[in-house]
């Protein structure tokens, strides 16, 4: 095996879009959205040689020889402590060939790279590497406990719930609790109506929606600034096109007043619900159910293979003192009504860098949070 820089969005692309695991945060286009908010953003690839065990049925490099069998879109976040880190969201990606040694060189060779990258472009300030690859939770063993990375904290979410779209609308429809049934039917019966965003300032609804919701349930969110930037980055980007990234906006309204809205990501086999936001006044009128509906029919139509509700309490894993203070059972039984399976991920590792100012900032994010709660 060998690594390289990926310098062209269809070798990345082609090998993420086409993984069954592959998601949107390693796209091309997640990286330059990256790049427009001012972050540092690197793309590496590992290749096997043809001829290796390993190079039937994985991308062919098209400057050589050999097959793509790993990727990894690294993303330089700033600290307000004047350090960095370095971080992989759900990354980097291995081909499904790979063995476990294979995913053992392939890792090795991408985490030595980073580093000597970083070295070269003089930004020596990184703390530690984050990586979150999107790996059976059972398979933890085979790929990461005792090769010196540290479980850390899961930034993406490591349990998650997907419905298969691929079925008749009907049957969909039928894989649903009863109660989620009637209330789509019931929103449909009120009047609740869904349409895409147009403009800015539907972005400025969902900002307003998404601050009830975040008072209200103990979430956080990014500021408004980041999502008019995702809008403006994303909002002529073709959804038919499912090997680029793209980004929607749905929004719900009842009485021509919007009252709720999703925010959806659309990239590869999946349509991944990214943030959902509503008015509680108008709880009675089940427009969050609807708007999922809609998502989910979305999905369907352009040909997705899973609508990805993102994040759920497993009953797998116990629970922090952080998801403690949220409020993830109803979500979770929110999102479970709708059909489907569950699906859970190894979480966050990380290669540390710099020791010393590593425990300092475990130390600062543990102060943070509990002042957050306080």
């Amino acid at each position: 095996m060998f690594l390289r820089e990926i310098t062209t969005d269809k070798e990345l692309n082609v090998f993420v879009a086409d993984h069954p695991d592959g998601q949107f945060l390693q796209s091309w286009e997640w990286g330059e959205f990256q790049k427009s908010l001012g972050r540092n953003v690197w793309r590496v690839g590992v290749y096997s040689h043809v001829g290796g065990d390993d190079s039937s049925s994985v991308q062919r490099s098209d400057s050589d020889l050999s097959m793509l069998v790993a990727v990894a879109t690294v993303i330089e976040h700033t600290l307000r402590i004047g350090k960095s880190y370095l971080y992989c969201p759900y990354g980097p990606v291995f081909a499904t060939t790979l063995s476990s040694h294979q995913i053992h060189e392939a890792l090795g060779l991408i985490m030595s790279s980073i580093r000597d990258i970083t070295i070269e472009t003089q930004h020596q300030e990184e703390i530690f590497c984050r990586i979150e690859p999107r790996i059976g939770v059972d398979h933890a063993d085979n790929y990461l406990v005792n090769t010196g990375f540290k479980i850390a904290h899961a930034m993406q979410p490591q349990d998650t719930w997907v419905v298969d779209v691929r079925a008749r609308t009907d049957q969909l429809l039928r894989a649903m609790h009863q109660k989620t049934r009637y209330n789509i039917r019931l929103a449909q019966k009120k009047g609740v109506v869904v349409r895409e965003a147009i403009g800015k300032e539907d972005v400025a609804i969902f900002w307003h929606l998404l601050q009830q919701t975040t008072a209200r349930d103990g979430f956080c969110a990014h500021e408004r600034l980041y999502y008019e930037q995702l809008w403006e980055f994303f909002n002529f980007s073709d959804t038919t096109d499912q090997m680029h990234l793209t980004v929607r906006l749905l929004l719900a309204e009842y009485d021509s007043k919007p009252i709720a809205a999703s925010l959806l990501g659309l990239y590869g086999e999946r349509v991944t619900y990214l943030h959902g936001a509503s008015n509680y006044h108008y709880r009675h009128v089940m427009a969050p159910q609807l708007l999922q509906w809609h998502g989910m029919k979305l999905a369907h139509e352009l040909g997705y293979h899973w609508y990805d509700f993102n994040g759920i309490q497993s009953a797998t894993r116990p629970l922090t003192k952080r998801d403690k203070e949220y409020a993830w059972g109803g979500i979770t039984r929110f999102k479970k009504s709708f059909g489907g399976e569950e699906v859970n991920y190894i979480g966050a590792w990380d290669w540390v860098y710099d020791r010393t100012w590593y425990r300092l900032y475990k130390v600062i994010r543990m102060l943070r949070n509990k002042l957050r709660f306080l």
